[in-house]
């Protein structure tokens, strides 16, 4: 078991906040990580001072029933054992201390490296002009030209370019060079809407989803300290939205030209409509599933569904902290699955027919 310090006291250079949902965070500025706290544990924080051992908190509720004195401490125990197992309380060792301002980071899933942390400088000025608009406004009329250039860029690739698109060397790799930029742009737009609402990113970099599907990034941690939902619902889909705007561009484009460049920007609008697939994918951490986070105020919301559909259609007992659902929580949950079977079932289906038809085209013009 961990030990506690008999008073413990938080570290000084702690940050406490109120942060997204109205919810008590901690930031600690060593490792540049956020620890949610409940509010009962808030009120234990403003006694960790250095002047206050356990038995004094435990004496501080006035419990005068034994066992729910009981009960109390063991949960201080298990809050004060995590607080210094996070390095936390002074005397503790900090996890990998510094950590923040290395370039190479890892986790069970993506790892990460950072390439550049300048965006914020370079985006304030913009950002400067864009709060003395009418942001809101501003917003809604770019995610409508945003839904409008989709639908454009779909309707180009499909009646100009039909079932085929160019696997010709120089078509491709222009295409893939578009393509990276068209990316950079999708990450900048996540950070210029956070430098807007004065969370700035900390870092522009490329990760390896699963340890091999490369995907770019921006760190955009520090929108936690945005309070209302709509603000980090706009920082999720903000990339999504600039890809609206560049695919409705590519496919007027389309419609205009012909021959390499043609070919060019329909396998261009290929992997663009690929791209917003995967960027709407419920079951991997997509701008779409942050988003849906966001803007449910749902901490794992995809763990959370499955492992209440395991309980309900496995007949297993329902974990501890999805025994109070209500009856709207319990039918997002059941919603989110089925749109997440039928994800799966439609990527699986457009996977085979697009295999189906090239191999197929590929026939007829070899024959």
């Amino acid at each position: 078991m961990m030990t506690v310090t008999p008073a413990p006291r938080l570290r000084e250079e702690l940050e406490l906040i109120t942060g997204m949902d109205d919810l008590p965070l901690i930031y600690d500025p060593a490792t540049g990580v956020y620890h949610r706290v409940s509010r009962s544990g808030q009120a234990i924080l403003q006694k960790l001072d250095g002047q206050h051992t356990p038995e004094d908190l435990v004496e501080l509720v006035r419990a005068k029933d034994p066992a729910q004195r009981e009960a109390f401490r063991h949960q201080l125990d298990r809050f004060l054992e995590h607080l210094t197992s996070s390095g936390l309380i002074e005397g503790s060792e900090l996890p990998k201390a510094g950590e923040r301002q290395g370039r190479f980071r890892t986790s069970r899933l993506m790892p990460r490296v950072v390439v550049s942390r300048s965006l914020p400088k370079i985006l304030e000025p913009v950002a400067r002009l864009l709060r003395a608009a009418p942001i809101g406004l501003l917003g809604c009329l770019v995610a409508l030209i945003s839904v409008s250039g989709f639908l454009t860029g779909g309707w180009a690739l499909f009646t100009q370019g039909g079932t085929w698109v160019t696997l010709e060397l120089g078509p491709v790799f222009t295409a893939t060079a578009l393509q990276l930029l068209i990316i950079l742009f999708h990450e900048t737009a996540h950070a210029l809407v956070a430098q807007i609402l004065r969370v700035p990113v900390r870092g522009l970099g490329f990760a390896m989803l699963f340890w091999f599907m490369p995907v770019a990034y921006v760190d955009r941690t520090d929108a936690y300290r945005l309070r209302d939902r709509k603000p980090r619902v706009a920082i999720a889909m903000a990339g999504i939205t600039s890809d609206g705007v560049f695919c409705g561009l590519v496919g007027l484009a389309a419609f205009y030209t012909s021959g390499f460049w043609q070919d060019t920007l329909l396998l261009l609008l290929t992997f663009q409509l690929i791209g917003l697939l995967i960027n709407l994918n419920p079951l991997l951490p997509s701008d779409g599933y942050s988003a849906l986070e966001a803007a449910t105020g749902a901490v794992d919301f995809r763990g959370r569904s499955f492992a209440y559909l395991k309980s309900v259609f496995g007949k297993k007992p329902v974990p501890g902290h999805l025994e109070r659902l209500t009856w709207q929580k319990r039918s997002a949950y059941i919603l989110y699955a089925a749109v997440s079977t039928a994800y799966v079932v439609l990527i699986a289906a457009l996977l085979t027919q697009g295999v189906n038809t090239a191999v197929q085209d590929i026939i007829a013009r070899t024959s």
